[in-house]
């Protein structure tokens, strides 16, 4: 090889490393951005589009809501707590609502800082888990026990985070398509990346559950393709709670499970969780 050859040749190289030092600090930059996606509307927007899907702002009282709020037709034997997933806001998950309150519980939907009408500065993880932990804590001082945590996607960091608190009385979780650790799944989708080393926030579901005792409950999605079903059974192994369980829906994607999911399972997922008999 000449050195002409091999000065072309480590040209190309030093070319080639800039452009792969230039991805990564923009991934690191924008990842909150490639994380979350919120839909945002105006405060009567969300408060009539919530109307219709059945809820009302929680609380009420100067329109600086945290969550919106279900009843059931009855009387409540429960409250379940919900964080959804990245994209949307809390008015679109009726979906999630609907077969909880025929079981008779109130149902809570988070709604994210910077989601829906609620001001917000950067999802941040520490800031996130704060806010998370403060509606919990309202919610059972304003309706008692039994809490049951529900959280889907993203959402499920938080329900972890929540039922982690011992100072929280989380009678038990339920967590759809979730991750042990944010980094696992992004070695999933980005494994020429070093993300462990990116990552600014570490969403790790397996460790923020260490002290939980409760029942919990974990089901994944046989065909997810973006969280995959192999991440949820990595938390799973990874729980110290002795009372555990782990349900996959067969066939089910990331975004379809709820469609393959019957009146039944609903119920037993509830039954083990505590919330109802």
């Amino acid at each position: 090889m000449t050195a002409s050859s091999l000065f072309v040749l480590l040209r190309i190289a030093c070319l080639l490393l800039v452009g792969y030092a230039g991805l990564c600090l923009f991934v690191y930059w924008r990842q909150e951005k490639m994380l979350f996606f919120p839909e945002q509307a105006p405060l009567e927007t969300v408060r009539r589009e919530a109307r219709m899907a059945g809820f009302r702002l929680w609380p009420e009282d100067n329109g600086d809501y945290r969550a919106l709020i279900a009843e059931p037709a009855g009387q409540a034997v429960g409250t379940c707590l919900i964080w959804h997933g990245n994209a949307g806001s809390a008015r679109q998950r009726d979906y999630l609502a609907m077969p909880l309150l025929r079981m008779g519980m109130r149902v809570v939907v988070a709604e994210y800082p910077g989601y829906g009408a609620r001001q917000g500065g950067g999802l941040r993880e520490a800031a996130l888990v704060a806010d998370a932990r403060i509606l919990a804590a309202d919610l059972h001082r304003r309706f008692g026990e039994p809490l049951i945590v529900i959280g889907e996607s993203l959402g499920a960091a938080f329900a972890a985070a929540v039922a982690g608190d011992q100072s929280l009385p989380v009678k038990g979780v339920i967590l759809v398509t979730p991750w042990r650790d944010l980094a696992g799944v992004a070695r999933v989708h980005y494994p020429w990346l070093p993300a462990g080393l990116l990552l600014r926030d570490r969403f790790d579901n397996a460790a923020a559950l260490q002290a939980y005792r409760g029942p919990l409950l974990v089901v994944t999605a046989d065909s997810d393709e973006i969280i995959p079903a192999s991440e949820g059974r990595r938390l799973y192994q990874a729980l110290n709670t002795p009372v555990k369980r782990l349900y996959e829906i067969p066939g089910a994607g990331h975004n379809d499970w709820v469609e393959r999911v019957t009146p039944e399972e609903w119920r037993n997922w509830l039954v083990f969780a505590g919330g109802t008999r």
